[in-house]
């Protein structure tokens, strides 16, 4: 038999060892945490934690050491598992469950590099792992901590994702402001021709824009793309104005210095157009007949969408257009976040449409393209583009109506970069395409 001292000895000892392996995990803890933290913020909480774990050792030694001796008895027997079909129903399920959870956090911690905080989630990679060791009855000692750490794994996993959907929405609703915009000084011929006009959208929201006159009433609509402004369409413009046409460059809503509170991929933009087809029909050097829609990006599904509705509209170019809000969002939720589309992309989906109170089905270009028909479409995309993938553009390009132009597929052109990657042949093809189908 042992001696009180020698049991209250033994028992510090074990106090101690779980009082040392708690300081080493939050030892771990820390050091993820040392950069988002700062050094010297992680060093005063490891030494008040190490210093309350010390204490705690202390006082339970004391109350170990002046309780009575335990009466000696035999070593318990731990019954057997008996694995019924319900037991490895559920321990199937759990272990599918921690297995998605341990990839989600993974998955995300990836992200570290530009969001730090994401750090953290690696501690949570190895949920699978620590449910192993439950089931296998390896941590019985451990089982309290390891429940904890399960549940936090899981609910973390729901938190995380909540997380990155709302943040993904959050940068579709209210993208940052461009930097990389063309000047309007350097395109002087420009500058000394537009007027400053505003006029409103279908739904009252009133738009900033350029129009730029030209020699004939023929009239181009130029519609930026997601998260830019009119600046965008300066190119565009350039060579439409220096052909004789006039153009119409302006803000969408919520861009630039048009009124409005959030992006809608499309949806409310394409009021914003026929707003800007009505100002034109209006201004008398214009007459309203001879209007084409030249759309980048989102603005080529805005072009799409109004166009099916507004005859008014008699040629439409789209570029770098997405056949769907889904799509748009899968294809391109790594190049604004930093994450892979799955399972991010969905979440962010569902919370756009519960933000935007649309759904995303009512977003869908290749579902209105057709009605453009006996109208001409004009679709261009570029062949290296990975924010948009160029089979958007080929299945928009399907699902056209006649007359359409030939599917252009720019070698060498990134997202939206057709004018700037082959200037000479993207003036030389646009033209020709609103001289064969817009009335002199």
């Amino acid at each position: 038999m042992h001696s009180r001292a020698n049991l209250a000895k033994i028992q510090s000892v074990n106090i101690l060892t779980d009082a040392a392996r708690v300081a080493g995990m939050t030892v771990v803890l820390l050091f993820r945490l040392g950069k988002l933290l700062g050094w010297p913020r992680s060093a005063a909480v490891l030494g008040t934690v190490t210093a309350v774990a010390w204490l705690f050792a202390q006082r339970r030694r004391r109350r170990a050491a002046s309780r009575p001796a335990p009466r000696p008895r035999a070593p318990a027997v731990k019954p057997s598992v008996r694995w019924t079909p319900a037991r490895a129903a559920v321990t199937v399920a759990g272990a599918l469950l921690l297995l998605a959870v341990g990839a989600l956090h993974g998955i995300t911690a990836t992200a570290a590099s530009s969001i730090p905080a994401l750090a953290v989630l690696w501690l949570f990679t190895p949920a699978p792992l620590v449910f192993a060791a439950r089931v296998a009855r390896r941590w019985t000692r451990f089982r309290t901590l390891s429940t904890a750490y399960l549940a936090a794994s899981a609910v973390l996993s729901v938190i995380v994702l909540a997380a990155v959907g709302w943040e993904g929405s959050e940068r579709g609703l209210h993208p940052a402001p461009p930097d990389d915009l063309p000047l309007l000084e350097d395109y002087p011929n420009l500058a000394a021709a537009l007027e400053e006009v505003e006029f409103p959208s279908a739904d009252g929201t009133i738009l900033s824009g350029w129009f730029i006159s030209g020699t004939t009433p023929r009239t181009i609509a130029l519609v930026h793309g997601f998260g830019e402004e009119r600046h965008q369409m300066l190119p565009h413009a350039d060579f439409l104005h220096d052909a004789g046409y006039s153009t119409l460059l302006f803000d969408l809503r919520s861009r630039g210095e048009s009124e409005g509170e959030e992006v809608s991929f499309g949806y409310h933009e394409s009021g914003d157009l026929q707003g800007a087809v009505q100002y034109i029909k209006q201004r008398p050097d214009t007459g309203g007949d001879s209007v084409g829609v030249l759309g980048l990006s989102m603005g080529g599904a805005a072009a799409i969408i109004a166009a099916a509705d507004t005859p008014e509209i008699k040629a439409v170019v789209a570029e770098s257009t997405f056949s769907s809000v889904d799509s748009a969002v899968a294809s391109s939720f790594e190049h604004f976040i930093d994450l892979p589309a799955f399972p991010f992309a969905p979440v962010t989906v569902f919370i756009l449409e519960r933000r935007l109170g649309i759904s995303s089905d009512d977003v869908v270009p290749a579902d209105y393209v057709a009605d453009i028909s006996p109208r001409a479409v004009f679709i261009i995309h570029g062949r290296d583009d990975v924010t948009i993938v160029p089979e958007d553009g080929i299945a928009l390009h399907e699902a056209a109506g006649e007359p359409k132009e030939p599917l252009w597929l720019i070698e060498g052109a990134a997202h939206s970069e057709g004018v700037d990657v082959a200037p000479d042949e993207y003036a030389r093809r646009v033209l020709s395409f609103f001289d064969r189908h817009l009335p002199q």
